[in-house]
């Protein structure tokens, strides 16, 4: 009785499938790990306007920050200062927090800050909240200037309160 052994040809073909459908798995599972880390920063900036509504609500504005700069969200206690607009005299009537978890700043999922500006620029109506993104720069990687101004451009990662309602 004859041995059949496996030819060069099919051990190569064999390696070449492989090769293909690890290819395709390690590519998708990047995509959905991208997905993953926008999810989670909407997730945190949802939180971050339902405080915003809740403040509104108990005092009838949102936090008030120079009309002409956006600022970055730290919530540590001297951050608290911002959120509970302390330049106006306002203090916490309702004495409950409008977020949970540790006082700090309030990141995304790229590890940057937000940023926040009311009255907003880009959503006139209500604040301006947005995330850098993954490229970690306002507007669109590549562009001459990381300003606050290029924040949302078209075509940038930014993730912007905006662009979501």
């Amino acid at each position: 009785m004859r041995r059949h052994s496996f030819t060069l040809l099919e051990l190569l073909v064999s390696i070449g499938i492989i090769l293909v459908l690890a290819a395709i798995t390690f590519g998708g599972m990047n995509y959905a790990s991208k997905r993953a880390q926008e999810a989670k920063t909407i997730a945190t900036m949802e939180e971050f306007i339902n405080a915003l509504e809740s403040f509104k609500q108990d005092y009838g504005f949102y936090p008030i920050i120079d009309k002409d700069e956006a600022k970055e969200v730290d919530l540590s206690a001297d951050g608290w200062k911002l959120f509970m607009n302390d330049k106006s005299g306002v203090k916490n009537k309702k004495n409950r927090a409008y977020m949970e978890g540790e006082l700090g700043p309030l990141v995304d999922a790229y590890g940057q800050q937000f940023w926040y500006q009311y009255p907003g620029k880009k959503n006139t109506a209500k604040y301006d909240l947005w995330s850098k993104g993954p490229d970690k720069q306002h507007g669109k990687k590549g562009t001459d200037t990381n300003t606050v101004a290029n924040a949302g451009k078209d075509e940038s990662d930014d993730i912007c309160s905006w662009k979501q309602r």
